[in-house]
This record gives C-alpha cells, sequence and structure tokens, in this order.
C-alpha cells in the first residue's frame, strides 16, 4: 500500500528516518526537523508529525520527548 505525502511530509519521514539510524534509535528535536526542513515555526513540524501519525507511518508516544518510531511503509 501507498500512501500519497507531500514534499513536506516526504522530506520530514526522510530526515527523521535517516536521523534515527544515526543517532541509535533517539529522535530528533523540533528544532532540529523545523530546520532540515526550512520550517519557520515548531506548529508546522506538530502539524507535519500529525499528518505522518494519520497515516500510519509514525507513531509518538506521549509525554515522552524525542519519542517518535517509524511503523508504516514508506
Amino acid at each position: 500500500m501507498s500512501v500519497s505525502l507531500t514534499s513536506q511530509q516526504a522530506a520530514l519521514l526522510a530526515y527523521i528516518t535517516r536521523y534515527l539510524d544515526e543517532h541509535g534509535g533517539v529522535a530528533p528535536s523540533f528544532d532540529e526537523m523545523k530546520d532540515a526542513v526550512g520550517i519557520s515555526a515548531k506548529s508546522g513540524v506538530h502539524r507535519l508529525l500529525g499528518a505522518l501519525e494519520e497515516r500510519g507511518l509514525i507513531r509518538r508516544l506521549p509525554n515522552r520527548a524525542r519519542a517518535i518510531e517509524i511503523v508504516g511503509e514508506h
């Protein structure tokens, strides 16, 4: 099953995947994600993460910093 993503969603997913691989499973901070995809506000990152989570591509654990897992196909 292929999920259609916007260019920013795809860029963020690729960045998170690469970051997790390079940092032993620790996810990037909101500031790091914001800078990586060229967004000016953290709320934009929050919106993109929400969209990725709705599509079943990531899972965020509540009340934990940097708790993002890649769970879906991309």
